[in-house]
């Protein structure tokens, strides 16, 4: 006979007590949102202060248990200050989403040292701080998830984007490292591997164009699926691996990108 499923659903997060990083715009503030709605309680951070303590403020208005930090995850202490600031505040941590990240376009030729250090310093060593104090405060809760956000772009290359790459596909890496390390204390990891959202960066990029429109419908036509992924995409995957419905899944990069990685021209 099979189990029956949490009240809430397959993908139940309902008091769960989740920190999220670069939750200002893009798909951070989507999975922050997301979160939210489904029941966790969300300490959400962001080097933007204003735009994150907004975000924050209109979940709370709508009734939801948030509260945000100012912080920059590149820095190994105010990592540790986040994720010691939730456990304080709710006494335990269930849920870690490392989504802070920046992009520098640039050939390698190109990228100074200093832009260098500086991507790897937000992306991948980020990760790392936000990972290290998590790990023990999950463990101290019985267990927990994390979900690092990575990219199609740590396996999938293009030009002009070779720190980013280099970080991303660290990321990767860096996952299934912190599975092996850990699963035997009900930590698992698991990352995700967005392709073009329509929000945040890529959005950001798409609205830079010309003919912004213009610009969304030819990379739709890129995705197998005929269309740019928006961040719901995103947080629906990341709500799955935050629940118990993975909880035979860690150390694996899931690829949510409307198959732009198969390489597939979709017909208009």
């Amino acid at each position: 006979m099979s189990e029956a499923l949490p009240e809430h659903g397959p993908f139940d997060i309902e008091g769960r007590v989740a920190v999220v990083t670069g939750t200002a715009t893009g798909v951070g503030r989507g999975i922050a949102e997301h979160f939210a709605r489904a029941g966790a309680k969300v300490l959400l951070c962001d080097v933007a202060a204003e735009a994150g303590r907004a975000v924050a403020a209109g979940l709370a208005a709508e009734g939801f248990e948030t509260e945000f930090v100012a912080g920059d995850v590149s820095d190994p202490e105010a990592a540790k200050s986040l994720i010691d600031t939730a456990v304080e505040r709710w006494d335990s941590l269930d849920i870690l989403v490392n989504n802070a990240a920046i992009q520098v376009e640039k050939t390698l030729e190109d990228t100074e040292p200093e832009d260098w250090e500086r991507l790897m310093s937000v992306n991948l060593r980020g990760v790392y701080g936000c990972s290290r104090p998590a790990i023990p405060a999950m463990r101290a809760s019985g267990g927990g998830s994390i979900i690092n956000m990575a990219s199609v772009n740590g396996f999938w290359v293009e030009p002009g984007l070779a720190a980013y790459c280099a970080a991303k596909g660290g990321v990767i890496t860096l996952t299934r490292a912190i599975a092996a390390e850990n699963g035997k204390d009900g930590i698992r990891c698991n990352c995700i591997c967005p392709g073009y959202v329509d929000t945040g960066m890529a959005g950001r990029y798409l609205d830079s164009q010309e003919d912004p429109a213009a610009a969304r419908s030819e990379v739709a036509l890129l995705h197998a699926v005929g269309r740019v992924g928006q961040p719901a995409d995103i947080a629906a995957c990341a709500q799955f691996l935050a629940s118990e419905a993975a909880g035979f899944v860690t150390g694996a990069a899931f690829v949510v990108d409307g198959g732009l990685s198969l390489g597939v021209v979709a017909r208009a």
